[in-house]
Formats: C-alpha cells, structure tokens, sequence
C-alpha cells in the first residue's frame, strides 16, 4: 500500500507544474488525478496521437498515462508511454527517476504473477537466485543457481552467472580455478558467449599467462567486436607481453568504445610511450587525469546526496 501510493505521488508530481496547454490533456490528466483512470486512457491516448498538441502538452498526458496504465494494470500502455518519454526526454532527471520505479513496479508484479502461476517452475529458482545476488548474499545465490542446475543441467547462462559471483567474492586459493571451470563449462553449452570468453581472459591475464589470456580475448572480439573490455584486455596483455607496436590497435579501439574509462587511457598512453609517440602519450595521459577526476566528482557527489550532506560549500 505504502509503495503504491508513493509511485502515485511520485507520477503526480510530475503533472502539477504547468496548466496543461490543449483541453483534452487538460481533462485527461483531471480525470487521472482524481482517480478516474478508465475515463481518462482514451483521452490521454488521444492527445499523444494528436500531432497539434505540443511536446510539453504531450509530456503531461504520458505522465498521468503512466499513472493510469499502472493503477489499471496495462502494462503495455505504461511501457509506450514511457518509451516516449524517454524519447523525448532522454537526459531528463524526472523521467528517468519515473523509469525507475516504473520497472522496478513491473518487475515485483511480474515476479508475483511468475510465483503464483508456476510456483514449481525452475524460472522461480532462477527468480530466487537472482533476487539472492541483487541483495548481495552471493552464497545463497550460487546455491540456488546449483539447484537450478540439477533440475536444468544444459541451460545456458547459469554457469556463467556462478563463475562471475564466485570471482565477486572474496579471492580463496581454489577461486580462480573454480570460476574458470564454470566459464568453460558455460563455453561447452553456448560456444558464442562473449562474456564467458572474456572472463577466461582476465583470469588467465592475472594469473600471468598472458597468451592464454590473447587467446580468449581475441575469442571474446571475434563474437563481439564492439566489446571494449574485451579490446582493452587485448591491449594490455599484449602490452604486458612486450607486444607494443601490437597493442595499439587494441587499446585504441578500447579508448574510442569506452572514451570515459581511465584505466584503457593509461594503458593507451603506455603504448605510445614506449613507442616514442610522446604527444600522443601526453594526450592520453592527460585524458586518463581528466577522466579519472571525473569519475571522482561523480562519486563525491552521489555520496553526498545519498548522505543527506550538503552539497553547495559554505
């Protein structure tokens, strides 16, 4: 009760700022606002059709369609609705916060709606699973997800997703080896799983075994070429391996997929270095400074507003 009535206020206080331009937004979100939600869809419809109504009228009448399509269950509606927003409004702060609750409101009910129906699916294994891993209690996660795997043994992903939380947890002597089983495990049921190939990468490159590391790397471009983690784990073990001239391809991709990522400057920046490039490392450096200062601010901002703190200096 209390989650619902905060989404409404949430979604109301998104309709109250200006007197809605054309008559029928103008009915269409009264009739929301009072709670006459199945008298005010069409209406609300109708004014997103209308090509006279403009930009801002329109925004109002998706946000009270919003209220009303989730108040009526119609969940399709809600996501048009939304889709336009985020189309018209993609950086907006009060859309995206609407987003948010949103689907996380569509995600509880259809998890109720999977529970109720087919409470001995192995999808509600999975459900518990991932519900485990979202509230950070990865043991719990990991067992479930075995349990899924006795009932389920060639479903693709499930290895995958054990192998990432066992190298989520804190590093054992046994851990490494364990997710890399899981990873070549899921390899063996989905042969075109990017991910699991790059993961491979990343133990073998900190466990210094660098052209194994290549291999999978390589492996992990091959099935995804606009993969940047995977071009930039390229990169640096060949860079480590003392293939410089080799590695500048690599990062220089990783730096144009992934431009706010400090670390694939810092490593393109190496490269050039040791080639003698030295404007180019300048520059680079210079990118790996200002991206990671960034990245700091962001942080000490989030922090202070998650805190309560003040954010403007006395």
């Amino acid at each position: 009760m209390h989650r619902t009535a905060a989404f409404v206020f949430l979604v109301c206080a998104g309709l109250r700022a200006d007197a809605p331009q054309a008559a029928a937004v103008a009915r269409g979100v009264e009739l929301a606002l009072q709670g006459h939600c199945a008298e005010a869809m069409p209406l609300l419809d109708q004014a997103m059709r209308d090509a006279g109504n403009s930009v801002d009228a329109k925004r109002k009448a998706a946000f009270a369609g919003v209220r009303c399509s989730m108040t009526l269950n119609k969940q399709s509606d809600a996501m048009s609705f939304i889709a336009w927003l985020q189309e018209a409004y993609p950086k907006d702060p009060e859309v995206l916060f609407l987003a948010v609750h949103v689907f996380s409101d569509l995600s509880l009910r259809n998890s109720q709606e999977l529970l109720d129906t087919a409470p001995d699916s192995p999808l509600v294994i999975q459900l518990n699973a991932e519900n485990f891993e979202k509230q950070g209690d990865l043991a719990k996660a990991i067992a479930e997800y075995r349990i899924l795997l006795q009932r389920q043994p060639d479903k693709p992903g499930i290895h995958f997703r054990i192998g990432g939380l066992i190298m989520d947890q804190p590093a054992t002597a046994t851990s490494s080896e364990e997710a890399r089983k899981e990873f070549e495990q899921e390899l063996k049921l989905n042969p075109q799983n990017a991910a699991a190939e790059y993961y491979l990468g990343e133990l073998a490159r900190h466990g210094d075994k660098l052209p194994e590391a290549i291999k999978h790397f390589s492996s992990a471009i091959a099935l995804y070429p606009e993969f940047a983690e995977a071009h930039a784990g390229l990169g640096r073990s060949l860079l480590d391996s003392g293939k410089t001239a080799d590695s500048v391809t690599p990062l220089e991709t990783a730096a144009k997929l992934a431009p706010e990522n400090p670390a694939v400057h810092f490593a393109l920046a190496t490269a050039y270095q040791r080639l003698g490039r030295k404007q180019d490392a300048a520059r680079e450096f210079a990118l790996q400074k200002r991206t990671a200062e960034k990245i700091n601010r962001n942080t000490k901002t989030l922090h202070k507003n998650v805190s309560g703190a003040e954010t403007v200096k006395q």
